[in-house]
């Protein structure tokens, strides 16, 4: 299934991306510099996993892709090299550059479809419709960039857009997998869950080795109230896919409500490794590890989460919880107050957070009264 779930094939390395694309070629009118400086960067790319050599990585890249500035494989790989070494706001630039680029149109559809995934990570509707709008460009007549503007829509809370560019997907292709698993989700948004039960099963016989099936099974199961089935569904997942990081994200969350810390801290690494920048994972992760009584390590976490989206509010309500638990009220109540600021929606009268606030002000106060007493 193409779309949003490609990161981790990239994240992967860049051998890998080679053999999923068209045969290498040099970039014609750029001339043998650019593919030398191609090639030295492709070498120190399968050395870095040794040597830790992600910023000279990223240069030598850089110097393929200034030397070739139209070739969509050179500013794919250079993109690809930035997204691996966390530079995440330029590396989104530079799939924005490949995918506006002018040959190779399945990367071109692939840089498009990261960029739309890093746009919605950081909160960037404009963004990421864009990218949405350059995966349609790049392939004009197929079903994946419908599916992918379908997953944007989707992510923007707009399943009514989600379902009509998912139908229109199916239009082209009747069987894809993905744009069935995004219409189901939409209809699960709307809470149409006959629906989306039907356009799951529909999804997972068209492709029985993809894991996205079951991960929609695993949030039917959530939302129904089933943890027993969400857990068969979310290990079904795993069993399916052991490279897809989604699906180890969705196993350590279910293993954390069943009370299995341990299993579950061991499948959220596994996840965390598979896709090293996606916040859900380091959020879930830090939440872990912060039960587990591990603060430093879950803020460290948690903090990450929270730089990965900054427009998401709930990293800054794990902190302000593990604040409040290390005793430290003013930086509680201020991760507090960025979780209020960032909300859609004001959150109801019942919600933690705001007993959490009361708490932390209190202590302010008594502690600054106590203060002028002495």
């Amino acid at each position: 299934m193409r779309g949003l779930t490609i990161a981790a094939a990239l994240l992967a390395g860049w051998a890998q991306v080679a053999q999923a694309r068209a045969p290498a070629q040099p970039p014609q009118a750029d001339g043998e510099h650019a593919r030398r400086l191609l090639d030295d960067a492709i070498l120190a790319s399968a050395s870095a996993r040794k040597l830790d050599l992600a910023q000279e990585v990223v240069a030598r890249f850089q110097r393929a892709a200034e030397a070739a500035p139209r070739s969509t494989p050179a500013l794919l790989d250079y993109a690809i090299a930035l997204d691996r070494a966390a530079s995440l706001e330029q590396a989104e630039a530079a799939y924005r550059a490949a995918a506006a680029a002018p040959d190779f149109p399945e990367l071109r559809f692939t840089a498009a479809a990261r960029a739309a995934s890093l746009a919605l990570d950081r909160g960037d509707a404009e963004a990421a419709r864009a990218a949405a709008a350059l995966a349609r460009a790049a392939l004009p007549d197929e079903a994946a960039p419908l599916v992918v503007q379908a997953q944007v829509a989707l992510g923007l809370r707009d399943p009514a857009a989600a379902q009509a560019a998912a139908r229109s997907a199916l239009v082209r292709d009747p069987e894809d997998a993905g744009a069935l698993c995004v219409l189901a989700r939409a209809h699960l948004a709307q809470g149409n869950v006959g629906v989306a039960k039907l356009l799951a099963a529909r999804a997972a016989k068209s492709d029985p080795e993809d894991a996205e099936p079951l991960l929609l099974r695993v949030e039917i199961a959530r939302g129904a109230g089933d943890p027993a089935a969400e857990l068969t569904a979310a290990r079904a997942a795993v069993d399916a896919d052991e490279q897809s990081a989604r699906a180890a994200l969705a196993l350590g969350r279910a293993l954390v409500e069943r009370g299995l810390a341990a299993e579950a801290t061991e499948q959220l690494l596994r996840a965390a490794e598979l896709d090293p920048h996606a916040p859900a994972i380091r959020l879930a992760l830090g939440t872990v590890l912060a039960e587990q009584g591990q603060k430093a390590q879950a803020e460290e976490q948690l903090l990450l989460a929270a730089k990965r989206a900054p427009g998401w509010p709930e990293p800054h309500l794990e902190l302000a919880r593990l604040k409040e638990l290390e005793g430290d009220a003013k930086t509680a109540l201020a991760e507090a107050k960025v979780f209020l600021r960032l909300s859609v929606k004001a959150p109801p009268a019942g919600h933690p957070i705001h007993a959490l606030v009361q708490r932390c002000e209190e202590t302010l106060r008594t502690r600054a009264q106590a203060s002028v007493v002495q």
